[in-house]
């Protein structure tokens, strides 16, 4: 049977001799026998739930009656699931382009997801992608991949991001004036950052 896979992968097929009796399978914790198993079961089916070096033992009566000496043991290693990370900016500005959202390097089959309210503007099957976010809002971002092992997450990781409305400045003053005036005010928003002002 299969002597490594991923953790919580469902339906491992073990098989021994048949047309023996009274089968006895022990098999480590985090197994679990779904299917087989009984005195007569020369195949068992099995689900790993947990992660490590395992075991599955197999004894029986042959034809002549005669029962193993000892149990015989086959190893197995089930390979825990990748928890992957997002790096990037929580916060963004509505129309705000190229925010960079990274995971992990050296994986295959990436698959980046993004809420309606941003798009991806570059290739999505890397580490890396570049979102430009059109709608303020809360809104996500999403990751998952295969990793060394062949294991991919039982779901993708999901980053909250925070998409603020874009400002629209007031601008308060005088709207008409006579040439070779001055002392005319104009006002804005305060407690801004960055002011810009043009005549």
């Amino acid at each position: 049977g299969p002597a490594e896979m991923c953790a919580g992968k469902a339906d491992n097929v073990y098989k021994t001799e048949h047309s023996m009796s009274n089968y006895i399978w022990p098999i480590s914790s985090g197994g679990t026998i779904t299917d087989g198993g009984t005195a007569t079961d020369s195949t068992i089916t099995v689900t790993w739930t947990t992660s490590g070096t395992k075991n599955i033992g197999i004894r029986y009566d042959d034809t002549n009656g005669c029962t193993s000496a000892s149990v015989t043991v086959y190893p197995v290693t089930v390979n825990p699931l990748p928890v992957p990370t997002i790096t990037g900016a929580i916060t963004a500005c509505e129309g705000e382009t190229d925010v960079v959202y990274t995971t992990q390097a050296g994986m295959t089959n990436y698959q980046w997801d993004v809420s309606a309210g941003g798009t991806i503007t570059s290739p999505a099957d890397n580490n890396s992608i570049n979102v430009t976010w059109t709608t303020a809002g809360s809104q996500t971002v999403s990751v998952n991949y295969i990793n060394s092992n062949g294991c991919t997450a039982d779901a993708p990781t999901v980053n909250n991001i925070t998409v603020n409305t874009t400002p629209v400045p007031i601008l308060i003053g005088d709207i008409s004036a006579c040439s070779g005036t001055d002392g005319h005010i104009y006002t804005t928003d305060v407690g801004m950052t960055n002011y810009v002002w043009t005549v």
